[in-house]
């Protein structure tokens, strides 16, 4: 648009590619939008023109010139048409694009090289575009720009818009491979599928027939290929590529390069570049669209091959069509990894049971090692009681030998190469024993590298980071490594352990309260159940919803009480809402801490930190004051920046509840500031209205225990000193005694004061109450 030389740009892609999008989006670009007019069908009998700014078409058809099967617009006559009776001015400069001109042969060189040479003379210039561009010398004022594939990041963002679906990467990857990275032929291909192999919960290889897009896209290079080139192409195949980490296309072929006379020794470099190219050779050659079983598929494995396949790629709405038949050790692990991966209860469950042989006792190996071959027989030994020990926890949620447990965990460390499904397991295992340290040693491992490794593996590995980063107060690298997962395998948001980690990241986060505390539908184990309770009531506590975070980590605690995040973690959390919602301690919290923590869970030293702010709040359940260095001890240096705010979140409610407002607001401010450096800022929300509540001029609900605020329910629904009374089984004159108590700690004279109060300023625990 800016050079002097009287250049036409041609620009070449097969069809699909976005020739006419690029070009406009260009244009746009440049600014020059309102000068361009675009000519349509410009090699057929009825060709139109209009302005791409708007404007009615006005039809070419009188200017055609037919020369035997081709045809050809007088380029004089459509430069007068142009310039007269579409052009926003007959006096303005503008750019004429020629759309739709298929293959640019010799002549429709010549022309356009005419058609170039006329505009320039009258201030237009030419940009054409080709589905096709033979070899040979072009003129030397004509230039080629040829269309690559899209990259992967682009064709996906093609595919969102056009589907309003979430696709697996690596359903991208191979909608990507066999469209040469063509958008419109990816999303034919795509537009073919189901939205569970878009997501990737079914197996999706190869397409089984080429769309119209891809017959209409691939017409002219099957139309330069002889019948000995066309055979050689039918019988070929695309080479496999690994769907885990995929890359470029193998061969980044240039969609201009001719057709014509290539070479037998390029045939194949020619077919991995445009796979759908040797279907429809053979389409052509045996009058058939079926493309046949892909040599990747689970199928061309036998069906001793299918479920590990299916496993391996987390197609797990493929099991229910599947026979029992073929079950291996290998798929035996494959099935009990998955089950534990993703919460259900596969015990009790048709499609997962048929392919269990849980007889055999070398299932366990591959449960944990890739190839279990060089294993000492302690390892293979302690994995095979780990695996039980696991599976009876699913069940129960209870861990009846956690020092065996522990033992049995280091011993799996003998075997070299671990399984990432495993490895996700034996992270759990080290993190509900309190070993954050021993979680993260596991994947910190350097030589775990992503290539060879299935889908299966790699969600397992994002899974067991994410609950590392929840345990640790991270929520930042909960969310990216449940947001990578979930590109893997979109329908992995459906799992119960990912919407619990999400809902409590949100909260943590965002502030965000979770959207509901039903648990979805499915088969889930108990000890799936359990964590999401934990999760959504840790989301509860960091919005400030006591009495809601109190019923659901009691649940917790009770359905698992051996969850990811440590059992000094989960009954802290279950304690300090416990306290904050009712005032007291009360017989249920007290029996839920019992047994107690042992010291081998509390090594790490945020474990111990949680421990510790829990014996705070049980001996500060009274009205003695309890200092701030039972809180924040200072013999633990390990302490993260999260758990200190935890700390300081739980003291100063402690000294709110006690109407020490000076104590209070310095813990309280001190923790909002920690809560922001420790990348939770979600907390805030609990914190501010913690640091708004009972202030000088407002009413000390809080000072009130949970008994005389049952007495201020009953007297604010209307109730008589005699009704509470007979509720209560007291007298109506400790009914009487007991308010005017209440009226001297509230500041307030009698009854209809303490509705006023309650009306213009409510305490928390009574709106929640309501």
């Amino acid at each position: 648009m800016t050079g002097l030389d009287p250049t036409t740009l041609v620009v070449t892609g097969l069809s699909g590619t976005g020739k006419t999008v690029t070009v406009l989006a260009a244009l746009d670009r440049a600014g020059v939008r309102d000068s361009v007019v675009r000519i349509v069908r410009a090699c057929s009998p009825k060709p139109y023109a209009q302005r791409v700014a708007g404007g009615p078409r006005v039809d070419l058809s009188g200017l055609v010139m037919s020369t035997g099967q081709d045809h050809e617009l007088d380029a004089a006559g459509l430069l007068d048409v142009v310039t007269a009776d579409i052009a926003a001015s007959p006096a303005a400069d503008g750019v004429l694009f020629i759309d739709d001109l298929e293959v640019l042969s010799p002549r429709r060189s010549a022309w356009l090289q005419q058609l170039g040479d006329l505009a320039y003379e009258r201030g237009w210039r030419v940009i054409a575009a080709a589905r096709h561009v033979p070899g040979g010398v072009l003129p030397d004022d004509v230039e080629v720009l040829a269309l690559g594939p899209l990259d992967e990041s682009a064709l996906r963002q093609v595919l969102d818009t056009a589907l309003e679906l979430p696709v697996a990467i690596d359903v991208a990857s191979r909608l990507r491979w066999w469209s040469a990275g063509n958008p419109r032929l990816a999303t034919e291909l795509a537009e073919g599928l189901t939205a569970a192999q878009l997501r990737g919960d079914r197996e999706w290889t190869a397409p089984e027939q080429v769309g119209p897009a891809g017959r209409r896209a691939y017409q002219v290079l099957l139309d330069g290929l002889d019948a000995t080139e066309t055979s050689t192409l039918a019988e070929l195949w695309a080479d496999p590529w690994d769907p885990v980490a995929p890359g470029v296309m193998p061969h980044t072929e240039d969609t201009s390069s001719s057709a014509y006379d290539l070479p037998p020794d390029r045939m194949r470099q020619l077919a991995t570049t445009h796979p759908l190219l040797p279907r429809l050779c053979r389409e052509q050659l045996r009058g058939s669209s079926r493309a046949g079983v892909p040599a990747g598929s689970p199928e061309a494995a036998g069906p001793a091959g299918m479920v590990e396949a299916i496993l391996d790629g987390l197609h797990l709405e493929d099991l229910a069509d599947l026979p029992a038949a073929g079950v291996t050790p290998r798929a035996t692990a494959g099935v009990v990894g998955v089950a534990l991966l993703t919460g259900t209860s596969w015990v009790h469950a048709d499609t997962g049971a048929r392919f269990l042989n849980m007889i055999d006792p070398a299932w366990t190996d591959h449960l944990w090692w890739r190839d279990p071959t060089d294993v000492p027989e302690a390892a293979r030994s302690a994995g095979a009681r780990v695996a039980a020990e696991l599976i009876y926890l699913e069940t129960t949620g209870r861990l009846d030998d956690p020092a065996c447990f522990r033992a049995d965990l280091d011993a799996l460390a003998l075997g070299p190469d671990p399984h990432w499904v495993g490895l996700c397991i034996r992270v759990r295992g080290h993190l509900l024993l309190g070993d954050a340290v021993g979680g993260r040693k596991l994947l910190e491992d350097p030589s775990a590298k992503l290539t060879g490794r299935t889908i299966a593996e790699v969600v397992a590995r994002d899974l067991a980071a994410a609950r590392l980063a929840m345990t640790e107060g991270r929520p930042a690298g909960v969310r990216a490594h449940l947001m990578h997962a979930t590109e893997l395998r979109p329908g992995i948001e459906h799992w119960l352990p990912v919407r619990g980690m999400h809902a409590a990241a949100s909260a943590m986060l965002d502030g965000r309260v979770p959207a509901s505390d039903l648990i979805p539908t499915g088969a889930w184990s108990t000890r799936a159940l359990g964590e999401f309770a934990l999760d959504l009531g840790a989301a509860r506590l960091a919005v400030g919803h006591i009495m809601t975070a109190a019923e659901l980590l009691t649940i917790g605690v009770e359905r698992c009480a051996w969850p990811y995040r440590g059992r000094a973690q989960a009954r802290a959390d279950m304690v300090e809402a416990a306290v904050a919602a009712e005032g007291a301690t009360g017989a249920r919290a007290l029996r839920l801490i019992d047994p107690p923590v042992t010291p081998e869970e509390r090594v790490d030293g945020n474990a111990a930190a949680a421990h510790l702010r829990m014996q705070a709040i049980l001996r500060g359940s009274d009205r003695d004051p309890v200092s701030a260095d039972d809180w924040l001890p200072t013999s633990v240096l390990s302490v993260s920046p999260w758990h200190r705010m935890r700390s300081l979140v739980a003291y100063g409610r402690h000294c709110l509840a006690r109407n020490d407002r000076r104590a209070s607001a310095r813990a309280l401010r001190e923790a909002r500031s920690l809560a922001s450096l420790a990348g939770a800022p979600g907390w805030c929300v609990s914190i501010d209205a913690l640091l708004v509540a009972d202030a000088p001029a407002r009413v000390g609900w809080n000072r009130l225990n949970e008994e005389e605020r049952g007495f201020v329910r009953l007297a604010l629904q209307g109730w008589t000193n005699a009704q509470i009374a007979a509720s209560v089984y007291v007298s109506v004159r400790t009914v009487a005694n007991r308010l005017r108590q209440i009226y001297a700690l509230l500041g307030v004279r009698d009854r209809r004061d303490l509705v006023v109060h309650a009306e213009t300023d409510p305490p928390g625990w009574l709106k929640e109450h309501a």
